[in-house]
């Protein structure tokens, strides 16, 4: 392994993964204590189910068989190329270097007093890849989400147990044939004022050249993909070939003070019907343009349509 700077390193033991089916991972969450003072998560247990042509329990996350080393503390990567492979994080993960790739790993976090990702790339260092690993905090809270950032793709990763799966604050940006499911949702939320979590499978601040394909998106409350805007513009936003379900919409675009949302792109996509707004898989103002086609629900297989608002 090329060189990493940790804290807390201590002598690593050795265990063997494979990937979860979802109801083993469902009945390790159940067995974590919640924070005291918060409500049980309404949404703990990673959701999620297997759907043809989409990601689920067997095909993401760390391949059956990998022997994992123990890590104890977080890694700070300072070295551009660092590969780290076959480790179980007990602790966060910050990119501070370029071309760095995760894989055949799990990152569980520890515990926290402010927000944290289990990955963390907000510099935005490019070349970032995760890759057949999962992200599963081992101490839920609402402070926790999976990946922060933007330059990098995810690539068969299964991502649960968090508030955002996905929290993009930039541009270049690919997720493909993974799983995010399962979020932590809190109906007191300390980081919201005591109101309910917003949580997102993915949620975009700002940033182009967005890709999401081949993924499965359940179990989030607030939405599947959250475009907020908040701090400058998106375009070039891709979503294909996906099964996405949840959220009030499943889909929320949200301009702001920053105009219409160019080249939003969203066709050949499966959506589920749990969400709060009845079918409301797709959300937008009339002033952003969305290529929108082959779009349907299942089971029935009717036309998903932008709702407009």
């Amino acid at each position: 392994m090329t060189e990493l700077t940790s804290r807390f390193f201590r002598m690593p033991s050795i265990v063997t993964s494979t990937r979860t089916p979802a109801f083993v991972a469902a009945a390790a969450l159940a067995l974590l204590i919640p924070l005291a003072g918060l409500a049980v998560p309404a949404n703990a247990a990673p959701g999620g189910t297997h759907r043809l042509a989409t990601a689920s329990a067997s095909t993401t996350g760390v391949p059956s068989g990998t022997k994992l080393t123990v890590h104890n503390g977080d890694l700070n990567i300072t070295k551009a190329g660092t590969v780290i492979s076959g480790l179980d994080v007990r602790g966060l993960v910050k990119i501070n270097a370029i071309n760095v790739t995760i894989k055949n790993s799990i990152i569980r976090g520890r515990s926290l007093n402010a927000t944290a990702a289990l990955i963390n790339n907000l510099g935005g260092r490019s070349g970032l890849k995760i890759i057949d690993s999962e992200l599963y905090p081992s101490k839920p809270s609402p402070d926790v989400s999976g990946i922060y950032g933007y330059n990098f793709t995810a690539t068969r990763v299964d991502i649960h147990g968090v508030v955002d799966a996905v929290h993009i604050t930039g541009s270049n940006v690919t997720i493909a044939d993974s799983w995010l499911h399962g979020n932590l949702h809190y109906a007191k939320d300390p980081n919201h004022g005591g109101t309910p979590t917003h949580d997102d499978s993915i949620q975009i601040q700002k940033g182009s050249n967005i890709k999401v394909y081949g993924s499965t998106l359940s179990g989030a409350h607030n939405a599947g993909v959250q475009i907020t805007q908040d701090t400058g513009r998106v375009s070039d936003f891709s979503f294909r070939n996906n099964f996405a379900d949840g959220g009030a919409c499943t889909i929320n675009v949200a301009q702001k003070s920053y105009g219409p949302v160019q080249g939003a792109v969203i066709t050949d996509n499966k959506f589920g019907r749990n969400t709060r707004l009845t079918d409301c898989a797709i959300i937008s103002p009339t002033s952003t343009k969305i290529s929108a086609a082959r779009n349907y629900y299942t089971p029935d297989n009717k036309t998903a349509s932008v709702r407009r608002g």
